[in-house]
């Protein structure tokens, strides 16, 4: 049920986004989606290392796995893994990572210097950081809020993910993000051809409640990180999809990431190749029979290990887009679609072992109900 609700709900909005090149919502949906995704995803690969640990009691100690994986207790044991899910994704939505549809900023530097000579003997932080009522007061603050006003209302397709002001140095650092490479193209051109310096700052330096005269404003953007931002960062999200964001931009991302990675798939992934390992060294009949259903151990240990291996290329190119390496828009997509389709690994698993178990009993001239008394019966022998 798990792997059916994360096809259809990840598929959906992951082509609605990709084919719109952008996100489809707002900011709250793209937190609950990422959110939710990211934990049945999660989900999912628990739950497959859950089922390597009771393919392992029915074969090793039948008895004892009767009385472990009672119906009551392997529900409650699967609420308990969606509710660990649940908290081993939650980190982001509290700043320790972040979930965004947007990747990497693009920044902005705008410097204030001493233009006059009449106030050389100045500083600049005697000008901009001021007491009123016992408070200190920064003019760069006033400064700041004017540029993203105004950049929000001449750029409409840029977000203003951060700002930090200095009034010591005379220094404001706006953190941006477009949302195609159109839009980016322009701002830079803008500032580059002093554009955006004439219709935010033109005026103001001079205006007796702005900055003051005698004062010169200029912006500046690193071309180099410009190119990156532009060629890996926006190319990724250009897919549309809201999903962790694995660029330097976020304090934490080193440790969020490997927080996650570690404990919704390393870890995992080490335990059910453990557990497969002392399967087959134990294991004594190709299938055991639990209420009725037919649970084939190969499908139930390759499957998990499968579901588990599907998520690794999605995190391979997230640490490359890290590192502002370029990766082809259509080989992210497809990464990011594995990711989100890692729960149908196990479960086509065992629809093709299923089909394919009919298809030879049919063929050997057994039915269905014939086969499975056989099995009933080498199960209370223990003859395989």
């Amino acid at each position: 049920m798990t792997s059916l609700l994360c096809f259809f709900m990840n598929n959906t909005v992951l082509g609605l986004s990709a084919y719109k090149g952008s996100w489809v919502g707002g900011n709250v949906f793209c937190q609950l989606f990422a959110y939710f995704s990211n934990s049945l995803v999660s989900f999912a690969i628990l739950a497959a290392t859950l089922a390597t640990f009771e393919r392992r009691y029915a074969v090793i100690d039948p008895d004892k796995h009767l009385q472990v994986f009672t119906p009551i207790n392997t529900k409650l044991l699967l609420v308990g893994l969606y509710m660990l899910s649940v908290l081993l994704c939650a980190g982001p939505l509290y700043g320790w990572g972040e979930y965004s549809s947007f990747k990497g900023v693009m920044q902005i530097l705008i410097s204030v210097s001493l233009d006059d000579e009449s106030l050389q003997n100045s500083t600049l932080s005697s000008i901009l950081c001021q007491q009123r009522n016992g408070t200190q007061y920064s003019k760069l603050k006033d400064l700041s809020t004017r540029a993203i006003n105004t950049l929000l209302q001449e750029w409409p397709l840029t977000v203003i993910r951060s700002e930090i002001t200095n009034c010591m140095d005379g220094r404001v650092i706006l953190q941006i993000r477009a949302e195609n490479t159109q839009v980016a193209d322009r701002l830079l051109e803008d500032i580059s051809s002093n554009y955006f310096d004439d219709i935010v700052f033109k005026g103001y330096v001079n205006e007796s409640e702005g900055l003051g005269s005698g004062l010169s404003v200029e912006t500046f953007v690193n071309k180099d990180e410009f190119q990156a931002y532009r060629d890996a960062y926006i190319t990724f999200q250009s897919i549309g999809v809201c999903s962790l964001d694995f660029s330097p931009t976020n304090a934490y991302v080193i440790s969020s990431t490997v927080y996650i990675l570690c404990t919704t798939l390393i870890g995992p992934l080490v335990v059910m190749v453990i557990n497969s390992l002392v399967i087959l060294k134990r294991i004594k009949c190709p299938y055991h029979s639990l209420n009725g259903d037919v649970t084939y151990l190969k499908s139930v240990n390759i499957g998990g290990i499968v579901t588990a291996l599907s998520c690794v290329p999605y995190y391979m190119i997230n640490f490359m887009n890290m590192h502002s390496i370029v990766i082809n828009r259509t080989i992210n997509l497809i990464c990011t679609a594995m990711f989100y389709n890692a729960g149908l690994c196990i479960l086509l698993g065992f629809f093709i072992e299923y089909v394919s178990n009919v298809l030879k009993r049919r063929s050997r001239g057994h039915s269905l109900m014939e086969a499975t008394e056989l099995q009933s019966i080498g199960e209370s022998t223990g003859d395989c």
